[in-house]
């Protein structure tokens, strides 16, 4: 039995498409790894940086005037509010990151979205405010999503 030069061709070539699957299925997977710890580590950035936004005294000092009924300054009202307009860009976000599957239901922090909303405790930005006067240009997924979570939800 002979081996004919075009079959041994053949056969090479198809070890070759087969290896270079393998090799990138590996890529892809280190990639998807990747992304992830990239995704992760932006999620931890944007909360970061909201905590730093609003533990910066004059943003703290101002959102704590504004939300106790005190009289503001026009700097201070839109420090107060800028700061809720980006926690509210931020839960959106996140909600996003959600439905794409790259983040998890139980690593969105609800109850601190509630109390946030809700302005239990020691929660000076003014979110409600923000949130009547942009929920209708929002994701309707997120508006829906966070009504039913936030809004709504009902304590236990």
């Amino acid at each position: 039995m002979a081996i004919d030069l075009s079959e041994t061709v053949s056969i090479l070539a198809n070890i070759g498409v087969i290896a270079g699957i393998i090799f990138l299925a590996f890529e892809l997977r280190q990639n998807n790894s990747l992304l992830s710890a990239q995704a992760r580590y932006s999620l931890r950035q944007y909360r970061s940086d909201i905590a730093d936004t609003i533990m910066t005294p004059h943003v703290l000092e101002a959102t704590h005037k504004y939300s106790s009924g005190e009289n503001v300054s026009p700097a201070q009202r839109s420090a107060a509010l800028m700061t809720a307009l980006k926690v509210i860009e931020l839960w959106e976000w996140q909600h996003g990151e959600y439905v794409a599957g790259t983040l998890q239901l139980g690593k969105l922090p609800l109850e601190s979205w509630r109390v946030w909303f809700r302005g239990e405790g020691e929660s000076p930005v003014p979110i409600r405010e923000i949130w009547e006067t942009r929920r209708s240009v929002m994701n309707p997924v997120f508006v829906q999503f966070f009504a039913k979570n936030v809004i709504d939800h009902q304590q236990n």
